[in-house]
């Protein structure tokens, strides 16, 4: 009798102890996202980013998502923590390519990725997110329609679609409110 109580009470206390370090090191997706945001609140003194706030909310950032946790605005801070911290192109492009998985129908996410590219030199897959983003937004909705036409004309210049990329450039030059730059100027950046 007395070893079948000390043999529970000491599973008893063995699962205490689990359960106990188990909830002490074991994170949701959404709690890594909100550890992540706070650090990246911290980081942003307007005029600057500290490196290192920035460093400690991608990594939470990238947990949160490899722990399910989906929404769209882990997607979207992350990429900008990789633009801010470093300039990190190849990663802030991966990220946009996870994040329109789960939303497939997000302009933003494609216009950005789209500027990814471009700087990456995938011109060909620039040019498609482009062009995905403005199809997708029938309603011409998107703040910065103009700018990803404008883009996208970029893109297929420099592809030598010089007719279809200067009827994109009159088209923005009408949504915008200043004297947009000719192609042949523009497109020096990337060659």
């Amino acid at each position: 009798m007395i070893h079948k109580k000390s043999k529970s009470h000491f599973l008893f206390a063995c699962l205490a102890i689990a359960t106990f370090l188990f909830s002490c090191h074991f994170q949701t997706g959404q709690q890594h996202y909100e550890k992540g945001l706070t650090y990246f609140k911290l980081a942003d003194h307007g005029d600057y980013h500290d490196q290192e706030g920035l460093d400690k909310a991608i990594n939470e950032f990238e947990k949160a998502i490899k722990g399910s946790y989906t929404d769209r605005d882990v997607f979207d801070k992350l990429t900008w923590s990789y633009h801010l911290l470093n300039h990190d192109i190849k990663n802030s492009e991966r990220v946009y390519t996870i994040g329109l998985k789960y939303y497939p129908k997000d302009i933003e996410f494609y216009s950005r990725r789209g500027d990814d590219r471009k700087e990456l030199k995938k011109y060909k897959a620039a040019l498609d997110d482009f062009d995905k983003a403005i199809l997708l937004d029938t309603a011409k909705r998107y703040e910065y329609i103009n700018e990803t036409i404008y883009e996208r004309g970029a893109m297929r210049y420099i592809l030598g679609d010089t007719i279809n990329a200067f009827k994109d450039w009159q088209l923005a030059q009408k949504l915008t409110d200043h004297e947009l730059r000719t192609y042949d100027d523009y497109c020096q950046l990337w060659k």
